[in-house]
């Protein structure tokens, strides 16, 4: 059964800019320690800005999914958006985001992400 579902698109622009001034700083607000690794592999600064968009338009649209946003206790990075061998995006969730998706009874997540040039797209259901 559907317990929620979230969509958000954020400009590829406004997250380089932020990459550009806060580097390190802003990867380290927002990433995970999974996330932190695969961005490591992306040589180019736009896939590392394409990386960054995408993932935070699935973190956003998963804290959708929860119905609080960035609220009661729900952080950015606890929700990982990581990539299979085929480069398939999932999300992995610790901490007190785990907690609180399981106090939902939200076991299964499933995500997908779209992006131009110029915008990220991420699509998540959580059942």
């Amino acid at each position: 059964m559907i317990k929620g579902i979230g969509i958000d698109s954020v400009d590829q622009q406004r997250i380089s800019r932020i990459f550009l001034r806060y580097g390190q700083r802003f990867q380290d607000r927002i990433l995970g320690p999974g996330e932190k690794e695969e961005l490591k592999i992306r040589s180019h600064i736009f896939q590392k800005i394409r990386y960054l968009s995408n993932n935070f338009a699935g973190k956003e649209a998963f804290s959708k999914v929860l119905g609080l946003g960035f609220s009661e206790g729900v952080s950015l990075k606890e929700i990982e958006i990581l990539r299979n061998h085929n480069g398939k995006p999932y999300i992995h969730l610790s901490g007190n985001t785990y907690k609180i998706a399981s106090s939902l009874n939200i076991k299964n997540i499933k995500v997908s992400i779209t992006d131009t040039n110029n915008l990220s797209t991420a699509f998540v259901i959580g059942e």
